[in-house]
């Protein structure tokens, strides 16, 4: 008997109840019995190695400033965070069991939203797909403005349409039904047919094409009556071979859309993705519909488990979309997303995160404070040399060559584990690579953008502003050259790295931190000139076309380069002789001018090359 149709409070605290209950019935494990052995003794290892760094690194003698060395700790405090969070996550992954089925005579429907930007030959190969779905259904197309076109070709195909369409009260300025905004249209969709008239949807954006199996992978764990939604995996690798941009978010969160979204299967709370998840309707009426804002996937997810229900990671349902087309969408979706979840954050969590367990709260406010967290951290890092260099004081008194050798065991063992982890097939997609030069440079070019989104949300959340969201072009390619603000950030970070190696002279121990200055600023000039020369060649743009902008916007990059150049002829010496020390390698030998003849005397230093071998210090 099916229970989809109880709305009851009782539902939510009964669920709250199996969610503590220990392990489900209808979940078994991502691990078999030998890969919990290789793994867990890894995971020992990796640990084991950070007690290593952090005794090492702790010890009193190496204090030379106390707010510099707790600065920097608290940055390696971080980094050494985020591996340990997901790796607890992930060791007790589980995925749905593999016989699981809904109760006979569930009524199912797949609904797709289209706004007036998306393009409907994007859609229809959407529509075309949940067509050939693998178990009977309804198929509707949520869109705004349906098209005579778009009714017709929906009508001969058996396909459900819902629009807002001159509807007033679903085209308001805030939640909930909000206008120009995914939640307000599948509002409309939900309280006129998905509550009504369906036990279970499956809803998908435009351009996320699923695979014949995906409706009954992602169905399945609703036969558990305590899940209340089911998240999917965010395939977003339709365009990978013609956007850089799409590749870099591909690669770096595939690991997250598998394995560590497994983990949270087992008494946590799997986070719904909003380019497609499914929802019982009976609990997803009973928390006052969709969540708010841009980023309703999340809020739809804590509102879940702040009523009590339990959601379910669906691991093999299978659907490929769009990534960002060109690095100015991707610019504006980490913003758009920042800015989203902080405004959660600072005016949804207080009403929901006290309802739940003392783990989901923490996983709650760990993952919306993220973002926080990750900006500053890149910011703090990107300042740390220049800091350095204006204080002409090291961070700790420690060596180049001791720092490695202790903070390397960690790294490595790290990069073994999630190179296997890729190789057992637990990345979503299964090829997403673990390491490559689209993800390293992901890394250091989102930050500028979520610390932007984070002072936005900030701003808006104190003045009582909002914003209209932006739907990221999908079908169309960009005819012109990229924004100069998308370009300009990474000119000035990089001149902003360079300028201090150039005017300050006399820095002390500092004198290694010219080298991380000069690798900062050449780390977001290869950003610089990727974003440039990539746009041109992946939208195949003739130089002929917006001469004038392409022209500046590669002088600002060659600009930088003859910066570069003049920072690495005065300082490149001075740096690596300072790196050099305590490694049993002379690389330079420090001679000073002698006066007479002529010659006034002075206590420059000159370094001459001269290596050779020699005992450490």
């Amino acid at each position: 008997m099916s229970v989809a149709g109880d709305t009851s409070t009782t539902q939510g605290d009964i669920s709250g109840k199996l969610r503590r209950s220990g392990p489900s019935p209808y979940l078994q494990p991502l691990l078999n019995s030998r890969q919990r052995w290789v793994y867990g003794a890894g995971i020992v290892l990796w640990v084991l190695a950070q007690v290593y760094f952090w005794e090492w690194w702790l010890r009193p003698e190496h204090v030379v400033n106390v707010f510099l060395f707790t600065y920097m700790s608290v940055a390696f405090a971080w980094l050494s965070s985020q591996p340990l969070y997901f790796l607890a996550i992930f060791f007790n992954a589980t995925r749905p069991a593999s016989d699981l089925t809904v109760p006979t005579g569930s009524r199912i429907a797949m609904v797709v939203t289209k706004a007036p930007s998306e393009p409907f030959s994007v859609v229809s190969k959407t529509l075309e797909a949940m067509l050939k779905q693998d178990m009977p259904h309804d198929t509707w197309l949520a869109d705004e403005d349906p098209s005579p076109e778009t009714r017709a070709w929906c009508e001969e195909r058996g396909v459900f349409i819902s629009t807002r369409k001159g509807v007033a009260d679903y085209h308001r300025a805030t939640w909930p039904r909000r206008t120009r905004c995914k939640e307000g249209n599948l509002a409309y969709f939900y309280d006129h047919y998905g509550y009504e008239r369906y036990d279970f949807v499956s809803q998908l954006d435009a351009d996320h094409v699923p695979a014949p199996s995906y409706l009954r992978h992602v169905i399945a764990p609703f036969a558990d009556p305590s899940v209340g939604y089911v998240s999917a995996p965010s395939i977003c690798d339709n365009n990978s071979t013609t956007s850089w941009a799409a590749r870099s978010r591909l690669y770096v969160e595939g690991m997250i859309h598998g394995a560590i979204q497994c983990g949270y299967n087992t008494g946590w709370a799997p986070l719904c993705i909003g380019s497609h998840y499914a929802v019982r309707t009976s609990a997803l009426k009973q928390i006052g519909g969709l969540g708010p804002e841009l980023a309703e996937d999340h809020s739809t997810t804590m509102m879940m488990n702040g009523h009590g229900w339990r959601g379910v990671h669906a691991f093999d349902a299978i659907a490929h979309g769009d990534g960002p087309d060109t690095f100015a969408d991707f610019a504006t979706q980490e913003f758009q997303w920042a800015r989203s979840l902080i405004m959660i954050l600072l005016s949804y969590s207080r009403a929901y995160i006290p309802m739940m367990p003392a783990r989901l709260r923490f996983q709650f406010l760990f993952c919306q404070f993220w973002y926080v967290g990750f900006s500053f951290f890149m910011a703090g890092m990107f300042f740390s040399p220049l800091l350095a260099l204006a204080t002409r004081s090291s961070f700790a008194a420690v060596t180049f060559s001791g720092f490695v050798l202790h903070a390397t065991p960690a790294a490595l063992i790290l990069m073994w584990l999630f190179i296997r982890f890729q190789r057992e097939g637990w990345a979503r997609p299964v090829e997403a690579r673990q390491f490559s030069w689209e993800s390293t440079l992901f890394l250091y070019s989102r930050w500028p953008w979520v610390l932007y989104g984070i002072f936005a949300a900030v701003r808006d959340w104190v003045g009582g502003s909002f914003v209209d969201f932006r739907v990221t072009p999908k079908g169309a390619r960009p005819t012109e050259a990229i924004p100069f603000r998308v370009v300009m950030p990474y000119f000035v970070l990089s001149m902003a790295s360079l300028l201090p190696v150039i005017f300050l002279d006399d820095v002390g121990d500092a004198r290694g931190f010219y080298f991380f200055a000069m690798l900062n600023a050449i780390i977001y000039l290869i950003i610089l000139v990727i974003i440039l020369r990539n746009h041109a060649v992946e939208n195949r743009l003739s130089l002929s076309r917006d001469t004038l902008r392409q022209c500046v916007q590669f002088s600002l990059a060659l600009s930088v380069c003859a910066v570069a150049f003049v920072s690495i002829d005065l300082r490149a010496k001075a740096a690596i002789d300072a790196l050099s020390r305590g490694t049993g390698v002379r690389v330079f030998r420090e001679i000073y001018p002698i006066s007479g003849a002529g010659v006034s005397g002075t206590n420059k230093q000159i370094l001459k090359f001269d290596f050779a071998w020699e005992p450490a210090l």
